[in-house]
């Protein structure tokens, strides 16, 4: 699944003992706010600016997108190419690490299911489940809108699935099929859908809301955005 691109990749080493499971232990307010600032670090060096002048705010919708992608890609590759269920809730990250979010799983039997049962799976366990839980807790450590944060799982979804089925295009209407019914329903509904194909003939995603990324100095709007013409 890694071979699809890196947000895709879930190591099957197992975690090490600094590393914690991203479920309702690994969510806590110290941790979500210690991987806030670290995005605000990072995005205020990749704007030459200092890190209080990046709003909290956007830094925190932005590692919340990035989670929702990392999370969304494996188990949707896994459920789609391969016909087995990831558990979100098992996957693993090191707090202290360098670089980017690594994801390892301690996961060592997975249940096999038909495509058509990987929505319900989808919802329970990522969307309703891991996400939601950081959904719940990022309010608590700073000032960010439910509604922002519904709109980065929608648009997590849609990314994976865009890049799932270019890259195996075999999968690609069961994986947009997937979306579509994901986002139909109350955790996703009113976040945003699909108003087409483009000339490769996927999907073409637009949301409801704002990541807040345009608020960054010299970044402009995402492809998806709901302030786009």
């Amino acid at each position: 699944m890694g071979r699809i691109n890196m947000l895709f990749r879930l190591e099957r080493e197992a975690p090490g003992p600094r590393w914690r499971a991203l479920d309702g232990s690994g969510a806590s307010e110290r941790v979500i706010a210690a991987e806030v600032d670290r995005v605000r670090a990072q995005l205020a060096a990749m704007s030459g600016q200092g890190p209080e002048d990046v709003e909290w705010r956007v830094a925190a919708s932005i590692l919340h997108q990035g989670l929702a992608t990392r999370l969304l890609s494996p188990v949707l590759a896994a459920g789609l190419c391969h016909g087995v269920l990831l558990d979100a809730a098992r996957f693993h990250h090191d707090p202290g690490r360098e670089g980017p979010v690594v994801l390892r799983t301690d996961q060592e039997y997975a249940e096999t299911a038909p495509v058509g049962e990987l929505a319900d799976w989808v919802e329970e366990t990522v969307v309703a489940g891991v996400m939601g839980r950081i959904a719940h807790v990022l309010p608590k450590v700073g000032r960010v809108a439910p509604g922002l944060l519904r709109g980065n799982t929608a648009a997590a979804l849609a990314g994976s699935v865009r890049a799932l089925g270019a890259d195996r295009p075999s999968v690609r209407p069961a994986a947009e099929e997937l979306a579509r019914t994901l986002l139909a329903r109350p955790p996703l509904s009113g976040t945003g859908g699909y108003t087409g194909t483009d000339a490769e003939g996927l999907a073409v995603f637009r949301r409801t809301t704002c990541c807040l990324y345009y608020r960054l100095p010299g970044y402009g709007m995402c492809g998806d955005c709901a302030l786009r013409p």
